[in-house]
């Protein structure tokens, strides 16, 4: 009996191990980040768009409700019923809802075969890149940034929002989407990057700090 109760006693323990929470190197319980709080992705066509709210159909067949608040006025403006498009933001509180911090158009999105103003596609990656790190200097509409592993990277912020420029400062800590430009040999220049939005640490809900 003894020998049983102390098996029965050892499963006990080892299933409260396997069930219980994760915890983080402060000895504190880790939280894990809500999926309507990560960052997202999402590409489709434009249905309507009406003030700041946008009706957008998604490609897997969503037809979300999209707050632009946070889009610069120039691009809410610019879109069109029946065009493709490029979502980055947050998933809302309904399924249906979703957030837009930048919206990238089909048309100068060179991903897609789009043209950047005043640019032929052929000067830039063809990949989207998301890179995190630190301000270094910030000079009109250019900056260098200090990225997480190191790199010293040129960006140029020209097609982001003047306001989202304006308020940048050496030392943030920041994720910018964009495109590295090509190097002679047509291959990414991991130095030079065009971005098309930059977030602040501060206003992001996640952080991604990846790099292709």
């Amino acid at each position: 009996m003894k020998h049983a109760l102390s098996a029965l006693f050892g499963v006990v323990i080892g299933v409260t191990a396997i069930a219980g929470p994760a915890w983080a190197a402060d000895g504190k319980p880790a939280a894990a980040t809500p999926q309507s709080q990560q960052a997202q992705k999402i590409h489709g066509s434009v249905v309507s768009v009406q003030g700041n709210t946008m009706t957008f159909k998604s490609d897997d067949g969503r037809t979300l409700t999209v707050d632009m608040t946070a889009v610069s006025p120039l691009v809410q403006q610019a879109l069109k019923p029946n065009e493709g498009a490029t979502l980055m933001g947050t998933a809302g509180s309904q399924p249906h809802q979703f957030t837009a911090q930048f919206i990238q158009q089909d048309s100068s999105d060179p991903s897609r075969g789009g043209t950047i103003v005043g640019q032929t596609p052929a000067t830039t990656d063809k990949a989207w890149q998301r890179v995190h790190g630190t301000v270094g200097t910030v000079s009109g509409n250019t900056l260098t940034l200090k990225t997480d592993d190191g790199q010293t990277v040129n960006v140029n912020a020209a097609q982001v929002d003047a306001g989202i420029r304006g308020n940048l400062k050496p030392g943030d800590p920041v994720t910018v989407t964009g495109f590295y430009r090509l190097d002679a040999q047509k291959n990414a220049d991991k130095k030079n990057l065009d971005a098309r939005f930059i977030q602040k640490d501060a206003s992001a809900s996640a952080s991604p700090k990846t790099t292709k």
